[in-house]
C-alpha cells in the first residue's frame, strides 16, 4: 500500500504525539524534583548532539545556517517560549486540562494556512476541526468547583506559538529538511535557556520572595546521577517527538495534520487516569468520542478522497 504525503504527515504526527505523551507526563512527574531550567538546558544540549548525528549518519551535505534566518529565529523563539511556558503549566495545572487547551492549535494552524500558505479549507475540515474542537471544549468546560482562572489562558500562547511555528516549517521545508530545524531549534532554545539562567542567577529579582515558581527557580541539581540520566532520556524522547512533527508539516498538509494532533489530548486523559488518577467525567468522556472520530475521518478522507468526494 503506497501512501499520500497527507497520509505520512498523519502518521508522523501520531509518532510524536505518542512520545509527547509520555514526555509531557513525565515532565509532570519530576517537576516537583528538579528545576524547568535543567530540563530545558539538557534536552537542548542533548538535542543538538543528537540532531548533528544523525545529520552526520545521512551524510547530510547541504548548511546549517538558516536559509532564511529571521523566519527560522522566528520559528525557534515562539517554538521555545510556547514550550517554556507549556512545561510551567504542567507543574501548576492537570494534565489532561493542560493539553486540551493546547489543542486550539489546528484552529490557528487552519487560519494561518489559509493566509500565508493559501491552503484551500473545504467543508469537510472545517467540520473535522468543529468536531474536535468541540471535544475540547467538553473536556475542559468550566464548573462552579473550577471557575475561571486567568492562568488558563496561558497554554493557548504554546498553542499559538506552536502552530506559528510549524505553517513557517512547511514555508521553508523546501530548503532545509527536519534534522537541519530540529539542530536550529535546539541551538536555540540552549541559548535562551542560557540566558534566562543568568537572568535569573543575577538578582536583579528576588525571586525568592515569588512563592509557588520553584520550578522556575530551583538551583540545577548535578550531585544526582541517576536522576541526570532520566532528564537526559526524556531529553532524547523530545528530540524524536519534535523531529517527527517537524517532518510531519514538511510533507504533509497543515491543515490535513493539524486535526490528527488530538490524539495526544485521548492519550493525556488516559495517562491522567492511569498515573495520576484523574477520572475524567462523561462530557470528557464524549469529548475524547468526539476527538477520536475527528482524526479517524480526517484520514478516511486522506485516503479514499480522491475516489470519494466527502
Amino acid at each position: 500500500m503506497i501512501f499520500n504525503k497527507n497520509q505520512l504527515g498523519i502518521f508522523y504526527i501520531i509518532l510524536g504525539m505518542t512520545i509527547y505523551s509520555f514526555h509531557d507526563l513525565s515532565v509532570k512527574l519530576i517537576s516537583q524534583d528538579t528545576s524547568i531550567l535543567q530540563i530545558f538546558l539538557t534536552r537542548g544540549s542533548v538535542g543538538v548532539i543528537v540532531t548533528f548525528l544523525i545529520l552526520k549518519y545521512l551524510n547530510y551535505k547541504g548548511q546549517l545556517y538558516p536559509y532564511f534566518p529571521k523566519l527560522a529565529l522566528l520559528r525557534c523563539v515562539l517554538m521555545h517560549f510556547g514550550f517554556f511556558i507549556f512545561f510551567i503549566c504542567l507543574e501548576k495545572m492537570p494534565l489532561a486540562i493542560v493539553t486540551a487547551l493546547f489543542f486550539v492549535s489546528p484552529f490557528f494552524i487552519s487560519i494561518l494556512s489559509k493566509i500565508f500558505l493559501k491552503e484551500v479549507i473545504g467543508g469537510f475540515r472545517l467540520i473535522v476541526i468543529f468536531v474536535g474542537f468541540l471535544g475540547v471544549v467538553l473536556i475542559v468546560k468550566p464548573n462552579s468547583e473550577q471557575g475561571f482562572e486567568l492562568f488558563f489562558l496561558a497554554p493557548l500562547f504554546t498553542a499559538f506559538a506552536y502552530a506559528s511555528a510549524m505553517v513557517i516549517s512547511n514555508y521553508t521545508s523546501y530548503k532545509e529538511n527536519a534534522f537541519v530545524q530540529a539542530l536550529q531549534q535546539y541551538f536555540v532554545s540552549f541559548i535562551l535557556t542560557l540566558i534566562t539562567l543568568l537572568v535569573i542567577r543575577s538578582g536583579i529579582i528576588d525571586y525568592n520572595q515569588l512563592d509557588g515558581w520553584e520550578f522556575v527557580t530551583r538551583e540545577i541539581q548535578l550531585e544526582n546521577f541517576n536522576f541526570f540520566i532520566i532528564i537526559v532520556v526524556l531529553a532524547v524522547f523530545g528530540c524524536l517527538g519534535i523531529v517527527s512533527l517537524i517532518h510531519a508539516y514538511q510533507i504533509g498538509s497543515p491543515i490535513s495534520n493539524g486535526p490528527v494532533e488530538y490524539i495526544l489530548l485521548v492519550l493525556a486523559v488516559i495517562n491522567g487516569f492511569l498515573f495520576l488518577g484523574e477520572v475524567p467525567d462523561k462530557l470528557s468522556t464524549l469529548g475524547m468520542v468526539f476527538i477520536i472520530f475527528g482524526g479517524c475521518s480526517l484520514f478516511l478522507r486522506e485516503a479514499f478522497g480522491k475516489k470519494v468526494k466527502l
